[in-house]
């Protein structure tokens, strides 16, 4: 959920989930295979540009409209105050991200698709931001789905494909990369975990992401 502003971090949780995966990938490929290996996966699977992912053009007044919408449902569910569900579709993910306060941290690193029941996402992500400083001056370029669940304020975010340069990653990875829930980390962060146990759902439905608060009585 929004942060206060401070210094670009991975605040946004599909941000924190792709870093999540990006390191899975490379410490399973250490273990698998050694070390050794994982300089070569590093350039099979980064390059040293970003791509240029595809913005969203919305006019201000319905960006500042969009924006005090959804602080108000935060701060509506952080202080247990009635509030209607919060209903996103895929563009006003992407200008939140563009125009909110993690702007500077997630602008141009990641576009965001809503598909049916799926979490989709664009990324071009240098590893030094997710916590791979040895590779300083790579990207990771790719694309991913992601299976959402919310149960008990606890969210749940597992990824069912990733590509990389229209390639899939390979199905050894992605068997363990499936098992593990990338959204844990969340629990570390406070400001998130007030809003996340004062909701009873998040789901992406019919191309929407669904944002339930617990009834009050």
């Amino acid at each position: 959920m929004t942060e206060q502003p401070g210094k670009p971090r991975r605040g946004c949780f599909f941000y924190g989930c792709i870093g999540s995966v990006i390191l899975l990938l490379l410490v399973m490929g250490a273990l698998l295979l050694g070390w050794h290996y994982v300089k070569k996966m590093v350039n099979r699977y980064t390059e040293t540009q970003p791509v240029k992912l595809p913005t969203v053009q919305m006019p201000q007044a319905e960006v500042e409209k969009l924006t005090r919408r959804f602080d108000a449902f935060q701060a509506a569910v952080r202080e247990q105050r009635p509030v209607e569900p919060l209903t996103l579709s895929a563009d006003d993910i992407n200008v939140l991200i563009a125009n909110g306060r993690q702007g500077s941290a997630l602008q141009g690193k990641l576009h965001v698709s809503l598909d049916g029941d799926q979490l989709k996402g664009e990324v071009s992500v240098p590893l030094q931001e997710v916590g791979l400083s040895m590779f300083k001056g790579r990207y990771f370029n790719g694309s991913a789905t992601f299976d959402l669940s919310f149960n008990n304020g606890v969210l749940g975010v597992s990824a069912r494909t990733l590509s990389v340069r229209q390639q899939p990653v390979p199905e050894v990875y992605m068997q363990k990369v499936r098992r593990e829930n990338l959204a844990a980390s969340i629990t570390n962060e406070p400001r998130a975990m007030a809003v996340l146990q004062g909701l009873e759902d998040i789901r992406v439905s019919n191309g929407k992401l669904v944002i339930v608060p617990k009834e009050k009585k």
